[in-house]
């Protein structure tokens, strides 16, 4: 690896870090569950798996320009609770992002 390779590397990292997003899908959990071991199959939460749909979802950019998706009935029988539950996780992921990038700020000198 070189060191332009080097220099790519660790941009991608850094923006990932200070990039966050959350999404909130809805479904049942069956379709959640993988069968033959009982745990969660997260690669089943993504557009366009077809058994889960998007109710919402949040971008939020280091310099704090956000985008937001809310889903024009998904979930409408708790539709007002998925919006509820997805604003709750975006709070707390900026949180734990800003706590995380304070530690990591607190280490370079």
């Amino acid at each position: 690896m070189g060191i332009r390779d080097a220099l790519q590397k660790f941009s991608d990292e850094i923006k990932d870090l200070s990039t966050l997003t959350v999404t909130t899908y809805t479904g049942t959990l069956s379709q959640a569950i993988d069968s033959e071991t009982g745990e969660i199959d997260w690669d089943k939460f993504k557009p366009g798996s077809g058994e889960l749909t998007m109710v919402a979802a949040t971008r939020i950019n280091a310099d704090f320009d956000t985008v937001n998706f809310r889903a024009a009935l998904a979930g409408k029988d708790n539709y007002n609770d998925m919006l509820a539950l997805h604003q709750a996780a975006v709070e707390t992921a900026q949180s734990g992002r800003a706590g995380l990038l304070k530690l990591v700020s607190g280490l370079i000198p």
